[in-house]
């Protein structure tokens, strides 16, 4: 146990921030419009055809949330932490020292974002444990077998089911799979070990099965969503509502000029683009273009800002391109990003207030706020621990370049060292000293040593970092491209996105300085 004390220490801070949130926000917090909409759904009767995936009201009915909101709240901090320690025992497969998984693992337990979400009756933090544990179980074995791949499909699935940025995972997954099948050569790159066997003495179709799972796995739930939704008349999908969402991301940037029928034009602000406010001012108020005075969408409306938001893609891509990086750009911003274009920070830092409903005539009015029943004592200390996030964001940031310039450098190597050296040195010529005597840490590295997910080379933790890099990142993609800004976003999976940015900098001072698997025995060990 003492090998892990140092995780141990973070777990116990972990379990003791989550004990004073729950402490100073009984019995949860609450979103104004979603959290009312998923409680409502799993009270009064669930349907597919809601404004969104109904996959949290059926998390919430399963465990008689509506009841029993503490109930929720207890639940999802338990589980964040089981998806903690599983992102530090896979670390620790490929960085082999528990001090350096432990600080890996440290955003998935005590990251401010994460303690808030869990607190909250939204579908994000559940959406960031189902992908979390799905990268848990195509990252933890040596080489992904069938069932563990079709374990983490209907994880990844039902991610989908909860928010529709579950795409994103699902064909990271789906694309490490795939390359652990086609890899051949034994370079660094997000593939996992070289076979023992020559690939071509494995029969393809076997070869192809954890992809097969993978696919299999994530159908169970998507496509039984999906057939309910057709069932009841929303159409096959997970999302009913894709074109409204669209449009509220393209109508703050929509230049109108080349848009024909008067139809499609009564969609468009007549304001300049430098006044417009963001997305969610396009959807939800009353004399939004598109409600025109209405709670409701008018009848035909919906279909309408559709074609509106297609059309607006189509005419101005790089726009919708250049906004969406300005969205990613922000959230490695070492302050709060926030303008007319975003949604705002505070709503998802650990309050000290009941609520922060902003007046009628503030830019931002529109936008959700947060209501708790009540604020206790710990809510002071919390919400100094929010602003801590910020300053950090910069350094992850760095982290996941790093990963990605590891992951150049070991594809330049493996393919200049590929012609006719396969299984051949690919560092210093060999030297007459037998292994284990002194000066030998320069000697020939043969090509398939660190390039396995189990022994902690530089294929090993590139893998991992693209697993988690790539699930957290796409997500984050997804929600800037089709909703726009938001640190919830950002919250449901920094987990995976602080564990990807450690290990982009492992990888990248292997890579760097070209060291053997064993290099790391060398770093300081802990209790000595």
């Amino acid at each position: 146990m003492r090998r892990h004390g140092v995780f141990g220490a973070l777990v116990l801070l972990g379990m003791v921030a989550r004990v004073l949130v729950m402490v100073a926000y009984p019995p949860g917090l609450m979103y104004l419009g979603d959290s009312g909409a998923y409680l409502d759904q799993a009270w009064r009767g669930l349907w597919p055809g809601d404004w969104r995936p109904s996959g949290y009201p059926i998390f919430l009915r399963l465990v008689d949330g509506p009841e029993h909101i503490t109930r929720i709240v207890l639940i999802q901090h338990g589980l964040t932490l089981v998806v903690a320690a599983g992102l530090y025992a896979s670390a620790l497969r490929v960085v082999r020292r528990p001090w350096l998984a432990a600080l890996a693992a440290a955003p998935a337990l005590l990251a401010p974002w994460v303690l808030d979400l869990g607190q909250f009756v939204l579908a994000d933090s559940l959406f960031g444990v189902l992908v979390g544990a799905g990268v848990v179980l195509l990252a933890w074995p040596r080489r992904v077998r069938a069932p563990m791949a079709a374990a983490a499909g209907a994880l990844l699935g039902a991610a989908l089911c909860v928010r529709t940025v579950g795409y994103g995972p699902l064909a990271v997954a789906l694309i490490v799979l795939v390359l652990d099948t086609a890899r051949a050569g034994a370079g660094p790159s997000c593939a996992g070990r070289a076979s023992r066997l020559p690939w071509r003495w494995v029969h393809p179709g076997r070869r192809m099965l954890p992809v097969l799972a993978l696919l299999l796995g994530a159908a169970v739930p998507a496509g039984a969503y999906a057939g309910w939704s057709a069932a009841e008349g929303a159409g096959f999908t997970v999302s009913a509502h894709s074109g409204f969402f669209l449009y509220g991301r393209v109508a703050p940037f929509a230049d109108c000029t080349d848009i024909a029928g008067a139809e499609l034009r009564s969609l468009c602000d007549p304001r300049p683009v430098d006044q417009r406010g963001a997305p969610v001012r396009y959807l939800w108020p009353a004399d939004s273009p598109l409600r025109q005075g209405n709670r409701r969408v008018p009848p035909g409306r919906e279909e309408l800002a559709g074609r509106f938001a297609h059309e607006v893609v189509r005419d101005q891509p790089w726009m919708l391109v250049t906004s969406s990086a300005r969205y990613l750009l922000g959230y490695f911003s070492p302050v709060p990003h926030e303008t007319t274009k975003t949604s705002r920070a505070d709503t998802w830092e650990l309050p000290t207030d009941r609520t922060n409903a902003l007046p009628p005539d503030d830019p931002h009015a529109d936008d959700g706020y947060f209501v708790a029943t009540t604020v206790r004592a710990p809510a002071g200390l919390l919400a100094a621990w929010s602003r801590v996030s910020y300053p950090l964001m910069p350094l992850v940031g760095v982290g996941l370049v790093a990963g990605l310039a590891a992951a150049a450098v070991g594809a330049v190597r493996t393919w200049r060292a590929r012609p006719g050296r396969r299984g051949r040195a690919v560092a210093a010529p060999r030297t007459p000293r037998t292994p284990g005597e002194p000066g030998t840490a320069h000697a020939a590295i043969p090509a398939a040593e660190g390039s396995g997910a189990a022994d902690g080379g530089s294929g090993g933790l590139l893998r991992l970092y693209c697993l988690a890099a790539g699930a957290g990142g796409t997500t984050l993609v997804l929600s800037a491209v089709t909703s726009g800004f938001d640190y919830r976003y950002l919250g449901a999976v920094i987990g995976l996105i602080g564990l990807a940015a450690m290990m982009g900098v492992i990888a990248f001072v292997r890579v760097v300085r070209h060291r053997p698997s064993g290099w790391v025995d060398r770093l300081p060990r802990q209790g000595g």
